[in-house]
Parts: structure tokens; C-alpha cells; sequence
């Protein structure tokens, strides 16, 4: 079973009702979802410390250079 939930100071707070009886022993996995910037930093923390390089050529032709379709507002 998969449960989201909130900190909120030191507890946890259900985003869903669960279905266990009061009583019943748990345990906790808990994982963080950093946003995307900071994902990225970490990513690229890691491979400066392992003294991995990613030679600029492999990121040429990666985007269309073409200006895009026009927006009507």
C-alpha cells in the first residue's frame, strides 16, 4: 500500500483515508520529492564527484533552431 501524506511540524498528516484498524503496528518509507532545480544541482554535484564529463557535442542538434508556430491571443 502507497499513502501520501504532508509534514507538518512533527507529524504527518493523511491525504487519504486508510484502511487499517486503530491498534495496528506500521512502518514508514519516507521519501522526499525535491523540486527540479534542486534535482538537477544534486545530479550535477554527483558528477563533478565522480569526475564524469559530458563533451558539448553530444548536446548539438538536440533542439529545433525553427522559430515555432505563431500564438493568437
Amino acid at each position: 500500500m502507497q499513502i501520501k501524506g504532508i509534514k507538518k511540524g512533527r507529524f504527518i498528516e493523511l491525504l487519504e483515508e486508510l484502511d487499517i484498524p486503530d491498534g495496528e503496528e506500521v512502518s514508514l518509507s519516507i521519501e522526499s520529492h525535491e523540486g527540479f532545480w534542486q534535482r538537477l544541482k544534486s545530479f550535477r554535484q554527483e558528477l563533478d564527484s565522480e569526475e564524469v564529463w559530458i563533451e558539448p557535442e553530444v548536446f548539438e542538434g538536440l533542439r529545433d533552431s525553427l522559430p515555432g508556430r505563431d500564438v493568437i491571443l
